[in-house]
């Protein structure tokens, strides 16, 4: 994603968003409060709109009519934006922009506060990294840094994308963690594995911890 980004707020003047988009060559921008809560996206489609509302909505819509006397962003974009968050797989990011053609959305932390935008050019940028890039950081950041595992107990080969795992892990609801971490990995396509548990502790219920440093005042019998 995009850290550095311009917005602006629901008081913009519809003339100075359409300077900004101009001068900027950008298709539209997220537009945020105060706080930098995310309210909407304002963009190109959103101008044209109110220019030409009838042409481009549907005449005597509510929207028709909110557009079409705008004259700041409050009135003139889209609401509620739809945002994705820095934690989601970018199959999300995709299918979102896919739905709903967009170019870009806007991305948001826990607290709907805007910290970047993702956009097409990004998605397609991930899946250019090299199987080796992959690899590395799969071995890396997934095996040795998240899961604690020495990288070399496991055969770790990445082949256009693809994922290929075999081995043996210590316990066998070990093997969906570390697939859905190497999921996350930027450029994964798929994840294919033939990996063993030594240990099968999948319906294995923790025992819970009984009061400690407690003695009972009662007398043994005799």
């Amino acid at each position: 994603m995009t850290t550095e980004v311009t917005t602006v707020g629901p008081d913009t003047p519809f003339k100075a968003v359409a300077l900004l988009l101009a001068t900027w060559n950008i298709s539209g921008a997220p537009v945020v409060d105060d706080d930098g809560l995310v309210l909407g996206v304002v963009s190109q489609g959103d101008l044209l709109e109110r220019e030409a509302p009838h042409g481009l909505l549907k005449p005597g819509s509510r929207q028709a009519k909110r557009k079409a006397g705008a004259a700041f962003v409050a009135d003139l974009m889209t609401k509620p934006a739809i945002t994705v968050r820095a934690d989601d797989d970018v199959t999300v990011a995709a299918k979102l922009l896919e739905e709903h053609h967009f170019h870009r959305l806007p991305v948001v932390d826990d607290e709907g506060k805007l910290v970047g935008v993702v956009s097409r050019s990004d998605l397609l940028r991930v899946f250019l990294r090299t199987d080796r890039e992959i690899r590395d950081e799969v071995r890396d950041e997934v095996l040795l840094r998240e899961m604690a595992m020495d990288p070399a107990s496991l055969y770790v080969s990445v082949h256009n994308g693809i994922v290929t795992l075999n081995g043996t892990v210590e316990r066998e609801s070990m093997i969906p963690v570390i697939v859905a971490l190497i999921r996350r990995v930027d450029g994964v396509v798929e994840v294919r594995h033939t990996l063993k548990g030594q240990f099968d502790d999948r319906g294995v219920s923790p025992v819970p911890p009984g009061p400690v440093g407690i003695l009972s005042s009662r007398k043994p019998h005799n």
